[in-house]
């Protein structure tokens, strides 16, 4: 099994979602280094930028767990039964692998954005640009790469929408209800439906008829089943690498999130 919830899912099928085209939407950089005058070298900043309504960061900093000045809050440091996500070499990715056989099949690695940073409103999107190693896959077992909605860690307890992206190809939206493990799926493709590449834009949203939209590379693909059981949240970042992943291998390069 290489998606933890495909069993469960797919014995749902039938739940509403529709695979489709529509809207553009793509990845934007970094300002460019600074350049001294005097000297002619660039300087390199760290690139998080907060503007209104909106968060972008490139990961320009070696954090585990990620703080960016505080401004995430994870899954182990402040959930407890889940594990926190790290930085390294300008992309964003687990902080260990899940324990797939034992009581640790569900920790995945999660964080989402502090209210300290900005409160999103319900209606919001979270984006990232995929970082993959060319060929690389976890021959054992599965690797995930997720995008958060709505989303809320207290001390064991983590609910919101989640929008995974398999090293299969395979997409889905499973809604986190809060206790370890306690989760309902609402859409599924199945595996193969498009295996990801190395700088893919990878977008989610969730408006105010309380649906999830899954944009790649600009097109609206997916428009998940109407579910209004979360209504408030901040946006945020996951994973799920089982044993015979290579953490660095499979996440993020950026992260943008804001209000629609």
């Amino acid at each position: 099994m290489t998606m933890k919830r495909r069993n469960l899912i797919l014995a749902s099928a039938g739940i509403a979602g529709t695979m489709i085209s529509g809207s553009v939407w793509t990845a934007q950089p970094c300002p460019p280094q600074h350049v001294s005058v005097a000297g002619g070298t660039s300087v390199s900043t760290p690139c998080t930028m907060i503007s209104a309504g909106t968060y972008f960061t490139s990961f320009e900093l070696p954090e585990n767990p990620i703080s960016e000045g505080s401004g995430w809050v994870n899954g182990e440091a402040t959930g407890q039964q889940w594990s926190n996500v790290q930085t390294g070499s300008g992309n964003v990715y687990g902080s260990r692998l899940v324990d797939y056989a034992g009581v640790g099949r569900y920790s995945d690695p999660i964080a989402h954005l502090s209210t300290s940073v900005m409160t999103f409103s319900a209606n919001q999107y979270v984006q990232g640009t995929v970082h993959r190693v060319p060929g690389y896959q976890n021959p054992s077992g599965g690797h995930e790469i997720e995008l958060l909605l709505r989303f809320r860690i207290t001390a064991n307890n983590a609910r919101g929408y989640e929008v995974l992206w398999a090293q299969d190809g395979g997409i889905a939206i499973v809604r986190w209800n809060g206790p370890s493990g306690d989760y309902t799926p609402l859409f599924e493709t199945g595996p193969g439906y498009r295996v990801s590449v190395d700088g893919d834009v990878f977008r989610v949203e969730i408006g105010s008829d309380n649906r999830v939209r899954v944009y790649i590379n600009g097109e609206l693909k997916i428009t998940g089943p109407e579910d209004a059981t979360i209504a408030t949240g901040q946006p945020g970042i996951g994973f799920w690498p089982t044993p015979g992943s290579t953490l660095s291998s499979y996440g993020w390069k950026d992260f943008r999130a804001g209000n629609l």
